[in-house]
């Protein structure tokens, strides 16, 4: 190979290596350059946002969230003083208070039975006209459907004949006293008229009470004088006052006199049935007081009196069943719903009371939010007993002297759930 040659061939090799020396040192610049950003990224805050507390929560049966109290005195969620004041936060702290020493139990509500009443029609025939629907509230003698009859007409057409036939009688009585005055007939002859008189006044008032029976009124009665004043409706009226609760019936249904068409009942009082065992019977007696509350209102209690105590015990449970008498107003309680039931055995016991308005229900259970600094709460997991009036027992969780918050707690479950996206 000549010497011009080998020089050729060097110059090509050092012509390609300055091409790619160009390339190669822009992507060390770009490298080193990423390597002084990251090593210059703030670590205040990488360090907020790992050092930030989350409260533990597990799914329950229900899907909702269940919160776990952090331990150690830990703050589960912190606010800052301003956002507390915005959010009007108000703080209680628990006390040691008289407890009265409780029986408790578990029940449900039904509706009162001496104030349930099933709406029959008086007579068979096909529904025409339905007035009301369920949960209705109706007044006592409103209309609640329309029945064609056919034996309604068949009994105003009745009606009609006995009444034309007790005129007729009325009149030839009359007759027949003025003959007697003058001899023409004789008091044997004026006796038999008036005795027909008599049967015919008995069929014709007969008639008129089964109108009555049929919803007819004195009214309507005395207006039926031609068949064009035959009516072939009858009208299903209201008993009672009170709350549509059964409906079965329909337009075009065929209803028979024993069908139970509605019911009517009065919800302004309900009974709790409940089931007490039986080494607790020594203690339940009729007329003793009880305290109702429902999950649906935990703040509100209803009193209630023990009215019935079945002397049958279940041979499965070992219970027996009383019944509880109580006051609804504004229908507050709901038929079916379950209640807890507090019957007050006398004694009393010094327990870690707090307020109802701080207790806060997620899913099955009660937190309470605790003030541990100025805008530092730990969600606290309690379980609640017994009730003094606008406080609760606290049975698990908190102890007396702590702080908590009783209004605006709803603003920091808020919060609770935002730190949790």
């Amino acid at each position: 190979m000549s010497r011009n040659e080998n020089e050729k061939r060097e110059n090509e090799s050092g012509r390609a290596r300055r091409r790619w020396l160009l390339p190669g040192a822009i992507l060390l610049c770009i490298a080193a350059v990423a390597v002084y950003l990251v090593a210059r990224r703030p670590e205040s805050a990488t360090g907020r946002m790992a050092a930030r507390p989350v409260p533990t929560v597990a799914a329950t049966t229900d899907s909702s969230p269940a919160v776990a109290a952090s331990p150690g005195g830990k703050a589960d969620l912190t606010i800052s003083p301003e956002m507390a004041d915005r959010a009007g936060l108000r703080y209680a702290f628990v006390e040691t208070r008289s407890l009265a020493e409780q029986l408790r139990t578990t029940g449900s509500i039904q509706p009162n039975a001496y104030r349930e009443t099933r709406v029959t029609p008086l007579v068979g025939g096909r529904l025409t006209r339905v007035n009301v629907q369920l949960g209705d509230f109706v007044r006592q003698g409103q209309i609640l459907a329309m029945i064609f009859s056919s034996d309604l007409a068949e009994a105003q057409m009745k009606f009609l004949t006995v009444d034309a036939n007790l005129q007729f009688h009325i009149s030839q009585d009359k007759r027949f006293e003025r003959l007697v005055e003058i001899g023409a007939v004789s008091r044997q002859e004026q006796e038999e008229v008036r005795a027909r008189l008599r049967e015919h006044h008995a069929e014709h008032a007969a008639l008129r009470e089964r109108m009555k029976l049929y919803g007819l009124t004195e009214a309507e009665i005395d207006r039926l004088q031609t068949a064009s004043d035959v009516r072939s409706e009858v009208p299903v009226h209201s008993p009672s006052s009170g709350v549509i609760t059964t409906r079965n019936a329909n337009p075009g249904q065929v209803a028979m006199t024993t069908d139970a068409l509605f019911s009517v009942t009065d919800l302004s009082s309900v009974w709790v049935i409940a089931s007490f065992y039986e080494k607790d019977f020594a203690t339940l007696r009729t007329g003793a007081g009880v305290t109702i509350t429902t999950p649906a209102a935990p703040s509100r209690g209803f009193r209630g009196t023990i009215a019935y105590i079945d002397p049958r015990v279940d041979p499965q449970t070992r219970t027996a069943q009383v019944r509880i008498e109580t006051l609804n107003p504004n229908q507050s309680l709901k038929l079916g719903m379950f209640v807890d039931v507090a019957l007050d055995l006398g004694g009393a016991r010094l327990v870690p009371a707090v307020p109802k308005s701080a207790v806060q229900a997620m899913g099955e259970e009660r937190i309470v939010f605790v003030k541990i600094a100025p805008g530092s709460f730990q969600i606290r997991r309690v379980e609640i007993g017994g009730e003094i009036g606008e406080w609760a027992e606290a049975l698990r969780g908190l102890t007396a002297g702590e702080e908590v918050v009783t209004e605006g707690s709803f603003f920091l479950r808020a919060e609770m759930g935002r730190s949790l996206k």
